[in-house]
């Protein structure tokens, strides 16, 4: 069976090592020809390599969103006095497709994205953890 597109982005942001959890929802036709924005939901480790996850990942939405795509990065939290402060963080990337036919558009921005962890990603990486990621000679 075939990864759908928002399968395809959810599995890219698991590459990173800082993820704690990716969940994901489908876009889902809803009443009067709208439909549910698709999205995928992440949390990163409170640490460098998180920081640097969440950095390395907000330039890489930014600039796909410059190029023309209709994606957006934005924190998310329930309230307060429904958890536990400082435990709850995470992270959603929606894509706003004009139309549930626009699969090859999210399926292209999970290629940019899994492409640009392979060349860029390891420059982003602290030095102590670099030395221990294997080389592509």
């Amino acid at each position: 069976m075939t990864k759908t597109p928002i399968k395809e982005l959810a599995e890219t942001i698991k590459l990173f090592e800082a993820v704690k959890w990716v969940s994901s929802g489908e876009p889902e036709p809803l009443p009067h020809g709208e439909y549910m924005i698709p999205w995928v939901k992440f949390e990163l480790a409170k640490s460098e390599l998180g920081w640097r996850t969440l950095e390395f990942l907000a330039w890489a939405v930014s600039d796909v969103s410059r190029a023309g795509e209709d994606l957006l990065l934005m924190p998310t939290s329930p309230p307060p006095y429904l958890n536990t402060p400082g435990a709850v963080l995470a992270f959603v990337i929606e894509y706003r497709v004009d139309s549930l036919s626009d699969s090859e558009r999210m399926r292209k921005t999970a290629a940019f994205l899994r492409d640009w962890h392979e060349k860029y990603w390891p420059a982003s990486i602290p030095r102590r953890r670099r030395s221990s990621l294997p080389l592509n000679i």
